[in-house]
């Protein structure tokens, strides 16, 4: 049995049942729904359009420094596991409200542009860092979550690039198309120079010392 989280679509139901009991209530719910389903089509073009323009420099990228590494082609995502860790260590489970449970990993990693340009890395004086994967960029999640999980009898699909998502000890290296990286932002850094142009593609080294 295959089960998908929607909680959004499930607020969206309860508010027009609502709807549908208050005759006074003028709000057009089935207008706002396809100017919505709208929106979401002029964004899957424009995040397609982006992937399909870069996909020629990551090729070129994963080429020449991600021999034998694996191209998710509807991600634009190119990446390589070099030890899948240990299988044990943590057990990703769905969300009551939806989604995932967001772990929090402690990884040491290195962040550049496809030009070899570092803009943010763990180092001999900080060796390690912590987050939680509900405040990382979409391109991680992907990467740390598995294309999905078996939980209480049901089968939850997830966007995740490995079967069973990283774990303690995991090591990978991914090149991202820009919309699952910081897509139209532009990050710079505390004197103002700008360290990640807008809509960059990025290149990312991981390895995961705990995961909980």
């Amino acid at each position: 049995m295959k089960k998908t989280f929607s909680y959004l679509t499930l607020v969206f139901a309860i508010l027009v049942s609502i709807t549908a009991c208050n005759n006074k209530n003028d709000f057009d719910f089935e207008a706002a729904q396809k100017e919505q389903q709208k929106r979401d089509s002029l964004e899957n073009i424009r995040v397609k359009g982006l992937i399909e323009k870069q996909a020629a420099e990551l090729k070129a990228f994963a080429t020449e420094k991600l021999p034998g590494a694996t191209l998710i082609d509807s991600l634009g995502i190119w990446f390589r596991v070099d030890a899948n860790g240990q299988e044990d260590s943590y057990t990703y489970r769905p969300h009551p409200n939806g989604g995932i449970v967001a772990p929090e990993v402690k990884v040491s990693y290195k962040g550049t542009l496809l030009n070899g340009s570092v803009f943010d890395q763990t180092d001999e004086k900080e060796t390690s860092r912590t987050f939680s994967l509900a405040g990382v960029i979409r391109a991680w999640q992907i990467a740390f979550f598995p294309k999905q999980i078996k939980y209480n009898g049901n089968v939850y699909s997830l966007l995740g690039l490995t079967e069973t998502g990283l774990k303690k000890g995991s090591k990978i290296k991914f090149a991202t198309s820009s919309p699952w990286a910081y897509d139209t932002r532009e990050l710079k850094d505390k004197e103002g120079k700008v360290t990640i142009p807008a809509n960059s593609p990025l290149y990312f080294e991981i390895e995961v010392i705990d995961i909980k």
